[in-house]
């Protein structure tokens, strides 16, 4: 399993808002997702929302690349070892913004 957080600036609200009715709307392939998080969340250093996928969805991450405009995404695989899901073993499309390491420990 995978994780994405597609984090999003308050100002561009309605943007993560769109996008995440059009991933709900036309990806029949992602498992779950979240509601928005206005807030800091965990190691998020900004507000996010969250997918689950699993792990042979490259289809969707080429089309998630595609469709999230200046929103930056951070993918991770998903196991005990959550420092290095999010850091070592992440993916970012866009900007990487990075993590509060020091909760992940």
């Amino acid at each position: 399993m995978f994780h994405a957080h597609v984090y999003f600036p308050l100002k561009n609200l309605k943007q993560a808002e769109n996008l995440k009715a059009r991933i709900e709307s036309e990806r029949r392939d992602v498992l779950k997702v979240f509601p928005l998080n206005m807030g800091l969340v965990g190691p998020h250093k900004m507000p996010m929302f969250e997918i689950h996928f699993s792990n042979n969805e490259r289809d969707f991450i080429q089309w998630l690349d595609g469709v999230r405009e200046d929103l930056s995404v951070l993918i991770h695989p998903v196991s005990e070892e959550h420092l290095l899901d999010h850091t070592e073993r992440a993916t970012w499309l866009g900007r990487e913004l990075g993590v509060f390491e020091d909760k992940l420990k």
